[in-house]
């Protein structure tokens, strides 16, 4: 068998992720099998396995997937500088964008959330990437708070939690009910309770 490019390789894992993406967001984890991806890849089993060797960690991939994702989409609006208002401000409109836009992608990271307690190998990362999250924006807050742009008083660290709950709880109405959530509008309501 001929050895493939590393950009060859690439492209066959982003083939099977993509394919595993539309799997897992048409009929979610426990429904999807190996056979379902191999399908909708193109590839044979051995194919998949090569990347992947257990549908577990397709399913992982998908999430670090998604998370890379939206902090490039975040990387890529930020012009600096800008100062810690305004930086929450966008990061709060990328998610919601980046919601609307990788909708699938989405839909199997929510899930995602709720199966790390009955998948061992997603326990850790999607605690890891929570604790990630919560760290950008308790740092950011802080910064906020320094440079006097949020209120001297603010709970940081209760704050930061509790933006992050709210964003995560818009993102599975968004999903109910496509469409109906003003990212713009929710971090001027967020950036306004916390000035």
């Amino acid at each position: 068998m001929p050895k493939l490019r590393a950009d060859a390789k690439e492209a066959r894992r982003a083939q099977i992720l993509e394919a595993a993406l539309r799997c897992f967001a048409r009929q979610g984890y426990y429904a999807t099998t190996i056979q379902d991806v191999v399908a909708e890849a193109g590839l044979s089993r051995g194919g998949i396995y090569l990347y992947y060797p257990t549908k577990e960690s397709l399913y992982l991939a998908l999430s670090q997937w998604w998370s890379c994702g939206l902090e490039e989409a975040i990387r890529r609006r930020v012009t600096p500088p800008l100062s810690p208002k305004a930086l929450l401000r966008l990061s709060i409109e990328v998610i919601g964008t980046h919601v609307e836009t990788e909708a699938d992608a989405c839909r199997v990271l929510i899930e995602g959330w709720t199966l790390s307690h009955h998948l061992p190998g997603l326990r850790v990362p999607v605690c890891e990437q929570f604790e990630r999250a919560e760290r950008r924006f308790r740092d950011l807050l802080a910064a906020g708070v320094a440079q006097g742009e949020f209120r001297a008083t603010l709970a940081v660290d209760r704050q930061a939690m509790l933006i992050l709950a709210t964003l995560r709880g818009l993102m599975v109405q968004w999903h109910l009910y496509p469409g109906s959530i003003d990212w713009q509008q929710v971090a001027e309501e967020i950036i306004q309770g916390i000035e």
